[in-house]
């Protein structure tokens, strides 16, 4: 099942007066979703400024985007943790994840592929993104864009242990480079373009 991360709370002992503001508007957030009042929620997640709680905010502010069907907007906020060098690999894996979810849900299933890959490399202990790589690369075997045709079938994606999902991951990663290799040795052989021959 596809589930998405939402920060319930930070435990930390910072005396300053901001830090704990900062904790106050993610747990108001928090409240606020949980009671299923989303723009509130959104509201009080965009009143958090402050590193490294912005990031917190910013992934449970997608969640909650994602809920209203601002789709686009909830993928900007986890790109905008994703992207940040100040972010926690943790976080960082939870952004993409949730985008890997979201694009699920819209069955663009090669964007959820890569936000999944994405979040295992950052935390390979996290199950639920591995489960859920092993569902899409499923799907995206039965509709025929992917995969090798002499493989026999995989166990099902609850089954695989973290050394099978990567391996999973590097053949696909190779794939990859193969067909990036195949293009830039035509584009090279055929003095850069591979257009029509007319």
């Amino acid at each position: 099942m596809r589930r998405f991360i939402l920060l319930i709370s930070f435990s930390t002992s910072l005396v300053a007066g901001k830090a704990q503001n900062q904790q106050s508007f993610i747990k108001e957030g928090n409240e606020f979703f949980k009671k299923g009042q989303l723009a509130e929620a959104v509201a009080s997640y965009n009143k958090v400024t402050e590193e490294p709680y912005k990031y917190t905010a910013l992934l449970n502010k997608g969640t909650a985007l994602y809920k209203q069907k601002k789709v686009d907007e909830a993928l900007k906020a986890y790109d905008q943790v994703s992207a940040s060098p100040k972010a926690t690999d943790l976080l960082k894996s939870g952004a993409h994840y949730n985008a890997g979810v979201v694009y699920s849900s819209q069955n663009k299933i090669e964007e959820s592929i890569e936000a999944y890959k994405k979040a295992l490399r950052l935390n390979s202990q996290d199950n639920n993104a591995r489960e859920n790589l092993q569902k899409a690369l499923s799907e995206l075997k039965k509709s025929g864009g992917g995969g090798g045709g002499d493989q026999k079938p995989r166990q099902s994606p609850s089954k695989l242990n973290q050394n099978q999902a990567q391996q999973q991951l590097n053949r696909l990663e190779q794939k990859e480079k193969n067909t990036q290799n195949k293009v830039s040795n035509k584009k090279t052989q055929f003095g850069g373009s591979v257009g029509k021959d007319w």
